[in-house]
């Protein structure tokens, strides 16, 4: 079909007639000017709302049709017959040239038990084709091979190209909605596996690949083998064994479909990437990309919807605030009331967006006018029509027209009307900070003020200088993660920084310079400075602090341990009336030692050696190295010197990035026979404590999913498992319990996840990979297997962890890196989603919960964010609330482009400290609501020797290792052969 050029606008006359004005060139046209329409598009459906069913619908509903020959290509001699062929070979092969789709009409009538094996075998010997002529050749005595041209034969299979992490999610999709032998897919997710020859993908009605494969199909240096076509066994003189470079089979075929999952990364305006180039060889008739934000700036409207707290007593939150986000959207461009550089910024990023969009749609959709090349008599600069101008003038027209022939999105609205999803419960968790989560946000409060009095907040020693943006960004990035748990400030550093501001206010005041004006100390500077000293002090006098800091350990309370190896285990001086202080790691140990002699006479016996050489062990590789030759560390400066260029100290660790401090993904204990047998033992909660109705209620409530059989065999299996042992309720070591820890955060996680991961799978998003670790080493104590998806995984186990996550009930917990899950992720077996920090950037946090609030997911979705009442994290969350679509878009890549939060920061206050928590172990952990039990929990320690990889469902059922490079063909999916290669006849357009 053909539409009318989208620069056009259709204008009646005066005199009755019609004529069509380009506004931007000022060309005005008697005659309409007309362009195919795109054979292809955009589908950008809401988040979790099918845009993977759409396509394999899509696909259902034209399985077996033939592309179009392109139209240069249409007219072409019909090849003539060497002799009269029979009225089957005549007839399969005008069937062929005729493009009729005949794979279903056979299919249908082969499921009614008619079979026409003949007739079948007469149409695969017929392939419709055409030739692309070759390029004239100046001199040339013989005609070489490339000078004949090539021979492009139709394919009526889709090719669908996706990330790796989403190769798992699209294989099961088609196994779960597509009924049996309704689709023959092949599956290329990795380089192993053999790409068959032309001819064989023929037969296949969807080529599934990742977009590393197509990648690596396509490049001029590829190491990948061809596939043998001529079937001999020796003396195989085929391109597989031929020793010429790698020309990959899809080059040979002209495909009805191509699909793109997440297709927006394939968008880069002014430059090419490696996939732009793989796309652009491929020959195909419809072309599709699938992503619900083609663009940053292209949101539907349940970016803004997801992330709202949800109204207590309103039935239809989301029909109540879409008019009103959908109002505010419209008059943000005219609202004067906006900063000139919010504005600016915004148009900026309104740029980049259109310019990514005309990437796709010139590079990849190959739509005209655009594509038109700059030497044709109709160029279009998608630049000049599209893209508003410097002074923010807009051209909606021709903007409004292709987006209206290359989206496809169905309103909300629409959609509910068949399709409802389950109730989204958002709400904001506002806990009081403890004594550790004061002690680390203060020190960076701390570093700030210091920082800025000390340097009279001018030049390139003041943090907020424009030339310490990177440092300055990683400080508030470390500043974030404290309000979680932080240990990487030392004694050296706090020390430091006290001597800095004493000195300082020791020069001021010697030199009379304590009053306002300029080059003087103010009042509140003065004052400020008073506190950071106050402040530092607290934390070095604070036994616990300097414990957790040095030792870099997650800090744990433990409740009735045994008395006489406490003193060994502990990390700071020991009281006897106190909880025990103690890192996880060296729990963990305590907790193996125990559990692997529960059927000894003294479970104990032993536990206090353990400790000693566990804690000395701990103390000596933490002994600094020899210091090396140069300035003496403790180089003083004088009061009447003037320190304000004597930066030595005050800013440190933290800005710079904290060292992971550890590398391993998956919990190491083994997978329990199942969560709510295991909930059943009463050894496995506290025998002082009793359970909470809600524990009670998740437990009765919930029904364990069925496992496919297909999956049992990837599984190690549950039956084997020996339990560990129940502690005699008699003994003193039923009642060593996990009373608290030294994270306000941490404490509401155990809690939240101890009584929810029996019934429901929880997702628990993060900033910062140190917060999964430590929350890691806490679910493994509690015998809660988990899996932490990062940044740092390779392709594979990314897809091997979403499988394993969504299919089986091994593990019941997923920490993810929430700037990992705006990629298309399907996560719909979790129900319960917490944030352990707030996300800045709406739009991340909205995709992040869309992964479990999906088509598929069959619960009510909860979601918390965790946010310290009273901080600087909560004061960012209202800046976030209060900010309009321009700000955030200025805002996006940092909190420190938005003016107000900037100066937020610059104005926060230390966090007072309470005098009952200065000496009082028990006020400064921030308790448990339900303390957990230490010894004799079911499948809680590490279990040596288990590898825990053999839990994981990687593709094709067996971890990676046990891949080993195969063919892929026709028979790997139950299909027939194709015929040899000799018996097989190209076709072109005529009989």
């Amino acid at each position: 079909m053909r539409a009318l050029d989208p620069r056009l606008e259709e204008i009646d006359s005066p005199t009755g007639g019609k004529f069509y004005f380009d506004r931007t060139s000022g060309v005005v046209l008697r005659f309409p000017r007309y362009y195919e329409e795109a054979r292809g598009g955009i589908l950008a459906e809401t988040m979790g709302l099918g845009k993977t069913l759409i396509c394999l619908a899509a696909i259902l509903a034209t399985k077996g049709h033939w592309p179009s020959v392109p139209p240069e290509h249409s007219v072409q001699e019909r090849p003539a017959r060497s002799r009269v062929g029979s009225l089957m070979d005549m007839a399969a092969a005008a069937t062929t040239q005729e493009r009729i789709p005949w794979r279903s009409y056979l299919q249908r009538m082969s499921a009614s038990g008619e079979e026409f094996q003949n007739c079948r075998r007469a149409l695969e010997r017929y392939v419709p084709c055409y030739t692309i002529p070759a390029p004239e050749a100046r001199r040339s005595r013989r005609p070489t091979n490339s000078q004949r041209g090539k021979t492009i034969e139709l394919c009526a299979g889709t090719l669908v190209v996706v990330p790796q992490n989403l190769f798992s999610h699209w294989k099961n999709e088609v196994n779960v909605h597509t009924e049996k032998d309704a689709l023959k897919v092949l599956y290329l997710d990795n380089n192993e596996i053999v790409m068959p020859s032309a001819r064989d993908l023929q037969l296949y009605d969807v080529i599934l690949m990742s977009k590393g494969r197509l990648e690596e199909e396509m490049s001029l240096t590829s190491h990948l083998q061809s596939a043998c076509t001529c079937g001999k066994t020796e003396r195989c003189h085929c391109l597989a064994h031929s020793g010429l470079p790698y020309s990959s089979p899809l080059a040979d075929l002209h495909f009805l479909r191509i699909i793109v999952d997440e297709g927006h990364d394939f968008s880069s305006f002014g430059r090419k990437n490696n996939a732009v180039f793989a796309l652009q060889k491929l020959r195909v008739d419809r072309r599709w990309i699938i992503s619900g934000t083609p663009s940053s700036g292209l949101l539907g409207i349940e970016a803004s919807t997801a992330t709202l707290e949800t109204l207590s007593g309103v039935s239809d939150r989301d029909s109540l605030l879409v008019k009103e986000i959908l109002e505010s959207r419209r008059n943000s461009g005219a609202n004067l009331q906006v900063e000139p550089s919010v504005r600016k910024s915004a148009l900026q990023q309104e740029r980049k967006d259109l310019e990514k969009l005309g990437s796709i749609v010139i590079d990849f959709l190959n739509l005209q006018p655009w594509s038109n090349t700059k030497g044709a008599n109709d160029a279009a600069s998608w630049k000049q029509y599209v893209i508003p101008d410097e002074d923010g003038h807009r051209k909606p027209r021709s903007l409004a027209n292709v987006l209206a022939s290359l989206v496809v999105r169905h309103r909300v609205e629409d959609i509910e009307r068949d399709i409802r999803l389950p109730p989204l419960h958002n709400r904001t968790v506002y806990l009081e900070a403890k004594w550790h989560d004061k002690l680390s946000l203060n020190l960076f409060i701390m570093n700030l003020a210091v920082n800025a009095v000390t340097s009279e907040r001018v030049d390139q020693d003041y943090m907020f200088h424009p030339k310490n943006r990177a440092p300055l960004n990683q400080l508030i990035t470390n500043l974030r993660c404290s309000g979680f748990y932080w240990t990487a400030f030392t004694r050296e550093e706090v020390t430091k920084s006290i001597e800095v501001s004493r000195k300082y206010l020791e020069y001021k005041t010697a030199s009379g310079q304590t009053e306002e004006g300029s080059g003087k100390l103010g009042a509140g500077d003065f004052k400020l400075l008073q506190r950071a000293i106050e402040v530092g002090t607290a934390v070095l006098d604070s036994p616990s602090w300097t414990a957790f800091s040095t030792a870099h350990e997650l800090g744990l309370y433990i409740d009735d341990f045994p008395k006489e190896a406490r003193k060994e285990w502990s990390l700071t001086e020991d009281k006897a009336d106190a909880p025990l202080v103690v890192g996880a790691p060296q729990m963990s140990k305590a907790q193996k030692h125990v559990d692997s002699h529960l059927y000894a006479s003294d479970p104990a016996n032993g536990l206090a050696a353990l400790g000693k050489t566990t804690m000395d062990k701990l103390w000596q590789s933490l002994q600094p190295k020899p210091a090396k030759a140069g300035k003496d560390a403790h180089d003083t400066v004088s009061p009447q010197q003037s320190p304000r260029k004597r930066q030595d100290a005050p800013i440190m660790t933290s800005i710079q990035k904290p060292v992971t401090l550890g590398k391993r993904t998956i919990s190491r204990t083994k997978a329990n026979s199942s969560p709510l047998k295991a909930s059943t033992l009463a050894f496995n909660k506290p025998q002082h404590q009793s359970q909470s109705p809600s524990q009670a209620n998740a437990t009765s409530n919930d029904q364990q999913p069925t496992i496919k059989p297909a999956l049992k065999s990837a599984l190690k299996s549950s039956s084997t498992t020996q339990p560990v042992p129940p502690i005699d309720p008699s003994s003193t070591l039923s009642k060593t319990s996990i009373s608290g820890t030294a994270s306000a955060k941490l404490s509401y996680l155990i809690d939240r996840v101890t009584v929810l991961h029996e019934s429901e799978k929880i997702l628990i998003f993060y900033e910062g990979d140190n917060i999964a670790f430590y929350i890691a080493q806490t679910l493994e104590l509690l015998g809660i297997q988990f899996l932490i998806y990062t940044g740092s995984l390779s392709a594979l186990r990314k897809s091997a962890y979403i499988a394993t996550f969504n299919t089986t009930e091994t593990f019941r917990v997923m920490l993810m890196d929430v700037h990992q899950a705006a990629h298309g992720l399907h996560i719909a077996a979790a129900s319960r989603v917490f944030f352990v920090n707030p996300v800045w950037q709406p739009t991340v946090e909205a995709q992040a919960i869309k992964r479990a609030h999906r088509i598929g997911q069959k619960r009510p979705v909860y979601v918390e964010t965790l946010v310290l009442k009273d901080t600087l994290e909560d004061r960012m969350l209202e800046r976030r609330k209060k900010m309009s679509a321009q700000e955030h878009h200025k805002a996006e890549k940092s909190l420190l482009d938005d003016d107000v939060m900037e100066q937020l920061i610059k104005d926060a206050d230390f966090i007072p400290l309470l005098p009952d928590e200065v000496h009082d172990i028990r006020r400064q952990m921030a308790p448990l609501q339900y303390p957990q039990t230490l010894f004799g929990r079911l499948g809680a320690a590490a279990v040596e020797g288990h590898d825990p990889d053999k839990d994981l469902i990687f593709p094709e059922g067996m971890p990676s290792s046990l891949n080993r490079k195969r063919k892929a063909g026709p028979t790997d999916m139950g299909v027939s052969r194709a015929l040899p290669a000799s018996k097989q006849k190209k076709v072109g357009l005529g009989i």
